[in-house]
């Protein structure tokens, strides 16, 4: 059973995919298309599921010039619940995570904070320490993982060299990282 638990009482991948995009981000309203591009799903599918929560009025829509939007109904009468459901289940296996950012490059150190963790308070979401990092592996990782996720990720990726040099200054920022809640995924560098 390594279907995600949400997965599981919901009855689509799509619609999982939907509940994180809209309750991870309540004050936003969204185009169709932009649904589709954010949740990596086909527009019919989302069309569909987008019909499905608005007709129980979890999502509201508004014409907005020539686009209808849509965006969380907050008044929905099980929207903390399912709002706290969605935030505490993982975004994503920290297996699936770990398997995907070894294919990038040479990772060293991937830190996950953030939306990983249920933390509000985190600088970033994933940082990864690494060389050979190819930015088009990259940034189809990331747009899937935001599919997943249903948010922006924040992210930050330092060469070795940069890190290191960076970590032995003290640098302010990577202390706010290793200061704050976090958990190493991978760790090479002993950090």
């Amino acid at each position: 059973m390594s279907k995600e638990i949400l997965e599981q009482l919901f009855d689509s991948p799509v619609k999982v995919r939907l509940l994180k995009l809209f309750l991870r981000n309540p004050g936003e309203s969204f185009r169709l298309k932009d649904i589709a591009k954010r949740t990596k799903s086909d527009i019919r599918s989302c069309q569909q599921q987008v019909k499905r929560l608005n007709n129980i009025n979890l999502i509201n829509s508004r014409t907005k010039g020539k686009f209808k939007t849509y965006f969380v109904n907050s008044d929905f009468d099980f929207y903390n619940e399912l709002k706290t459901l969605v935030l505490k289940s993982s975004p994503t296996s920290k297996e699936k995570l770990l398997k995907r950012l070894k294919v990038l490059g040479r990772v060293k150190l991937a830190i996950i904070s953030g939306v990983f963790i249920n933390s509000d308070n985190s600088r970033v979401d994933l940082l990864v320490v690494g060389d050979g990092i190819k930015n088009k592996k990259l940034s189809s990782f990331l747009k899937d993982l935001e599919a997943e996720v249903g948010k922006e990720i924040d992210y930050v990726v330092f060469s070795t060299k940069d890190f290191v040099y960076r970590y032995d200054m003290f640098d302010r920022f990577l202390l706010d990282i290793l200061e704050k809640p976090h958990e190493k995924i991978i760790n090479k560098l002993k950090v």
